[in-house]
């Protein structure tokens, strides 16, 4: 299995668009955000129809939940392509290895917008098999709330 040096790849992007901003990331590489009455399970995917990037969001996120459910989906669309799936809450992500890697991606991006603690960053699972989506989107909420 080859592994992605996440960390990295998200220190490049944020020197080459300028900013560490998921809305601000997502405008500039023409990765529109739409916004959807969506199962409250859903906080967004990432579709790709006519071969175009979409990132869908459920229309009930509260303001502190869009970065973080965007930053996720742009590490679905550098990484993985668009699979036009989505997941809900209840689904264990971290068995997927791309939910696993576009939760860590948020995390990675995230941390040059908001001044997360190091001691959060390290605390993040290495290890995909043990942390839930529902963990990971706690853990992410944790780190925003904080700053």
């Amino acid at each position: 299995m080859v592994r992605k040096n996440i960390k990295l790849r998200v220190k490049n992007l944020v020197r080459k668009m300028g900013t560490a901003s998921p809305l601000q990331i997502a405008d500039m590489m023409r990765i529109p955000i739409v916004y959807a009455e969506l199962p409250k399970g859903i906080r967004g995917y990432l579709t790709r129809p006519l071969r175009r990037k979409v990132i869908v969001l459920n229309d009930k996120l509260d303001e502190r939940e869009i970065p973080i459910v965007v930053a996720h989906e742009l590490g679905h669309a550098l990484m993985h392509g668009a699979a036009g799936t989505f997941h809900a809450d209840t689904v264990n992500y971290c068995n997927a290895r791309s939910e696993y890697e576009a939760n860590m991606f948020a995390l990675y991006l995230l941390s040059y917008c908001y001044d997360i603690d190091e001691r959060l960053l390290q605390a993040a699972p290495r290890n995909r098999d043990v942390m839930t989506y529902k963990e990971a989107h706690s853990l992410l909420c944790r780190c925003i709330e904080r700053w």
